[in-house]
């Protein structure tokens, strides 16, 4: 009696443990999820009623806010469910000389990663690594820029001075005669600025207008000499001759040139010394070449003077005879 009360009762606690297992696997049943991170496929499942974060928590996957999970973190978990996990990749971009900005991205390539962080490339910048290269975490990208700094300027350009030298003018004496004119000239000044840090300076120059030189003739002639009159008065001789002279007198008579005969009517060869010259000899003054004689040959005068005795007094002499032009 007592066995058969014993046996009913470990039937209905087998029972009632069958039935309590029962209720609890139809309440939250195992569920058999896929799971995909960054292409590596895995199968899990669980029995608990969770969301897709708490599952991937649970497995071990910390995931950061910037991490894609698919479908969203909060959605409960079924059985069968896809779920698709895209790390981000940390990054550091470097803008030209702007310290680098470690960034975290989905973006697959460099490409994609500028288009999002808005950085475009000018027509001289550059970058280290292609623009298709994929990305992959701890890469660096670093953009070179580069511009160029254009400055015009418009200068002077001074003329220069030739000095030549010309017989035309005495020592001492110069004269311009061709003015100088200055040029002028473009100057640009092209800076090229890398990373805000200036690299090359190029510099050209552009000739506008040339500058015309100024010519001036420098006299190299010797001056005249300078004749003492007998009134202390300086006279300037064209000429210095050195002669023999020698007088005569010839009262009443007449010169070459039809003039009565008196002091300072001088006889001289017209081939050295043109008929009509004023001249000066010292020791005799002033007098005007207007005689000629037949033994007046060469450099050789003939003095006139008023009386025989005056011409015997100064004979025969070496003079100097100062030129001093046409008589006017």
């Amino acid at each position: 009696m007592h066995k058969v009360r014993r046996m009913k009762y470990g039937v209905v606690m087998t029972l009632a443990v069958v039935f309590a297992m029962g209720l609890t696997t139809g309440m939250t049943p195992y569920k058999s999820v896929r799971v995909v991170v960054n292409g590596r496929v895995a199968r899990e499942g669980t029995y608990a009623g969770v969301s897709v974060g708490q599952f991937l928590r649970r497995k071990g996957l910390h995931l950061a806010g910037y991490d894609l999970v698919e479908p969203a973190r909060k959605t409960l978990l079924q059985t069968g469910m896809n779920i698709v996990v895209t790390l981000a990749k940390g990054v550091k971009v470097k803008n030209g000389g702007s310290r680098p900005v470690e960034v975290h991205t989905l973006a697959r390539t460099v490409k994609t990663l500028l288009r999002r962080m808005h950085l475009s490339l000018g027509r001289r910048d550059s970058l280290n690594v292609p623009l298709d290269a994929p990305l992959k975490s701890g890469m660096e990208v670093a953009i070179t820029r580069r511009r160029t700094v254009q400055a015009v300027s418009t200068v002077g350009v001074p003329f220069s001075v030739d000095r030549q030298p010309s017989t035309a003018y005495q020592t001492g004496t110069d004269v311009v005669v061709q003015q100088g004119q200055d040029g002028t000239e473009q100057i640009t000044v092209r800076k090229t600025m890398v990373n805000g840090r200036l690299a090359v300076v190029h510099r050209t120059v552009q000739m506008l207008q040339q500058p015309v030189s100024e010519v001036v003739d420098v006299g190299t002639a010797a001056p005249p000499p300078v004749v003492a009159s007998r009134s202390d008065a300086s006279l300037v001789a064209n000429e210095v001759l050195t002669v023999v002279a020698t007088a005569y007198a010839n009262p009443g008579g007449r010169t070459a040139t039809g003039a009565p005969a008196g002091y300072g009517d001088i006889a001289v060869d017209p081939g050295v010394i043109p008929l009509g010259t004023r001249l000066y000899i010292p020791g005799y003054g002033y007098g005007i070449a207007d005689d000629t004689g037949g033994a007046i040959q060469g450099y050789r005068i003939d003095l006139c003077f008023n009386s025989v005795s005056q011409a015997l007094n100064f004979g025969r002499q070496v003079v100097k005879v100062y030129i001093l032009g046409p008589a006017h």
